[in-house]
């Protein structure tokens, strides 16, 4: 716990400009959509206990709270996606890695987070049927708004608290201190060779990013602006997954977006265990746990898709 008390109050101390707040926010942002993708093949696997059991469960997600959170996860789908754009871009194209054009790239992909954000989520918020969001525009906007505001409020008001004493690189570069962090990074790498397992990871990561730019945005605009959430029950399943023309492809779709998506988050938590976790049986014991979770999600998740059958 201590570690991570650091590193929350070193980020919001820590003066690292545009760089610091785009990989604060990355991070967030991939574990809330973690978070959300976990739940979702939960209440996917009820459909195997027929229509009584995840109709109710539907039921539940279509109240106002979980319309806000489905609104926060295209914030976070949209920001994390056009952010791994950028950082794999700048991976294999090095002329974009540099200071000045990493800032430009930054701030307009910013602009087109918001944009597509803004527009997306207040048109989630009125044309939802429930009350209050149904038909109120203004209400509408002012979630939206609150939700961008979110991070911009916390990046501000860190500009107000003292700064952050610089941190030896002899230190441990995990408390949060962007730039020694990635000094520490660079120094550590001219000492040892590349391991080829970590550099398997690091590849896996930015092919299953681009990969889950297509799938995860395509799949969250066909639910929640094609379809709608309201559409969604048991009978939609059925529709989508028996449908003897197309059934096949979507049940490979979602194959594949269950094993991206999950494989790309686990790591990802991997990642988040390594900084903040220092204990070596206590950080063991925590990527076991996400890898038996991961195991068991996808086993979960095949299990629908290969064998649902609503005869």
């Amino acid at each position: 716990m201590a570690p991570l008390i650091q590193t929350a109050s070193s980020v919001l101390r820590y003066r690292g400009g545009a760089g610091q707040w785009a990989w604060a926010i990355h991070r967030a942002a991939g574990l809330g959509v973690l978070a959300f993708l976990l739940l979702h093949i939960v209440d996917i696997f009820l459909a195997t206990f027929g229509p009584g059991v995840f109709d109710e469960l539907l039921f539940i997600y279509k109240a106002w709270p979980f319309r806000i959170l489905e609104v926060a996860l295209l914030f976070g789908l949209l920001y994390h996606a056009l952010n791994g754009l950028r950082i794999i871009l700048a991976d294999f194209i090095p002329m974009l890695a540099s200071r000045s054009i990493a800032r430009k790239l930054f701030y307009i992909q910013i602009t087109i987070t918001g944009v597509l954000f803004a527009v997306g989520g207040i048109w989630m918020l009125v044309f939802a049927k429930e009350e209050p969001f149904g038909n109120n525009p203004v209400l509408a906007t002012l979630v939206v708004v609150g939700i961008i505001a979110l991070p911009l409020g916390v990046a501000l008001l860190s500009s107000l608290a003292p700064a952050s004493a610089t941190l030896g690189l002899d230190r441990d570069t995990s408390t949060g201190n962007y730039q020694d962090s990635v000094e520490a990074i660079v120094r550590g790498r001219q000492r040892r060779p590349m391991n080829r397992q970590e550099l398997n990871i690091w590849l896996f990561m930015r092919v299953s990013g681009f990969l889950l730019i297509f799938l995860a945005l395509f799949h969250f605009f066909l639910m929640h602006f094609i379809y709608g959430v309201d559409a969604i029950d048991f009978r939609f399943i059925i529709f989508r997954w028996m449908d003897p023309v197309a059934g096949f492809f979507w049940r490979a779709y979602d194959l594949a977006l269950l094993v991206f998506s999950l494989t790309h988050g686990m790591f990802g938590v991997r990642y988040v265990i390594e900084d903040y976790v220092h204990n070596r049986a206590l950080q063991v014991f925590l990527l076991g746990g996400a890898v038996l979770t991961e195991i068991a999600l996808i086993i979960m998740g095949a299990f629908v898709i290969f064998t649902f059958n609503a005869v």
